[in-house]
């Protein structure tokens, strides 16, 4: 079979980043709306946003070709319609969580906060069912998608919350040092989905991806940019945060965006080529 092109992985991988950053966004999301108090305006419209990204995404999904042809081998066709159905459904739950933040009780919005975190949850589960290998145990998938999801959302997630604080001075800077606090947590497990999705590669597959051709995307960009530039911006981020200087800490989380991606989007290829989950 013909071997994968960049040009035929790039409508895959933009998917795939599109639904992590609307997921993984609205996961915090809500988690800032059980636990941070940030505020109706704020969290209605990160689920406004987020329904924008997974908009996109549907937009792209409509114009994508069979898998199959992009990626050179098979995709489950019944996985990949899943994927497509849960973030469609995912779309609907975003557009009612956020006409209940404009009209709904506390009580009635969280209710309908937790049906779009499980969908968003769904529509992460099926993009690792569909696009996963059997390694790990068959949890390749998981390894390769949540983690970035989490970590690209969480950055997302705090960008627009630091944007908020031009609308709303006065809310307390605890939900921006709480917000940089989630970035780390998703560092650190980010960098334990890699340790643990090299450890389970094939000899052959590890050595293409640390010492092979493939190994200065990957030390570059997945490490270098990805890891190690995402936690030494997020330390400014944090100084900015506890000295409330919120303008010059969106500024280092707009870099976060920049440099989150630039390990995401390369790691997403290196797995499609190497079948490595980094």
């Amino acid at each position: 079979m013909a071997p994968m092109s960049l040009q035929g992985l790039a409508p895959v991988v933009g998917v795939l980043v599109l639904a992590e950053l609307a997921s993984g966004a609205i996961l915090i999301t809500y988690a800032g709306d059980l636990f941070a108090g940030v505020g109706r305006g704020f969290l209605g419209t990160t689920a406004l946003i987020c329904l924008a990204i997974i908009g996109a995404d549907l937009g792209l999904l409509a114009l994508l070709p069979d898998p199959s042809q992009l990626l050179h081998e098979p995709v489950d066709a019944g996985r990949f319609g899943s994927f497509v159905h849960w973030c469609i459904g995912f779309a609907g739950a975003l557009l009612t969580y956020a006409f209940f933040y404009a009209v709904g009780t506390d009580a009635a919005r969280r209710v309908i906060g937790a049906v779009t975190a499980g969908c968003a949850l769904a529509t992460l589960g099926s993009a690792a069912a569909t696009f996963g290998t059997a390694s790990l145990g068959g949890h390749s998938g998981a390894v390769a998608f949540i983690p970035p999801a989490l970590l690209a959302g969480s950055v997302l997630a705090g960008m627009l919350l630091g944007h908020w604080y031009l609308i709303a001075p006065d809310l307390s800077f605890r939900p921006l040092r709480l917000a940089v606090y989630v970035i780390f947590g998703a560092i650190a497990l980010q960098v334990a989905a890699i340790i643990v999705g090299i450890s389970g590669a094939g000899a052959a597959d590890r050595t293409s991806l640390l010492s092979g051709h493939n190994a200065v995307s990957f030390w570059l960009l997945v490490i270098g940019a990805g890891l190690i530039t995402t936690a030494a911006v997020n330390v400014l981020t944090l100084y900015y945060a506890r000295t409330r200087a919120n303008q010059p800490a969106t500024a280092m989380l707009y870099i976060l965006i920049i440099t989150v991606l630039m390990g995401l989007v390369p790691g997403h290829l290196l797995f499609f080529l190497t079948r490595v989950p980094v």
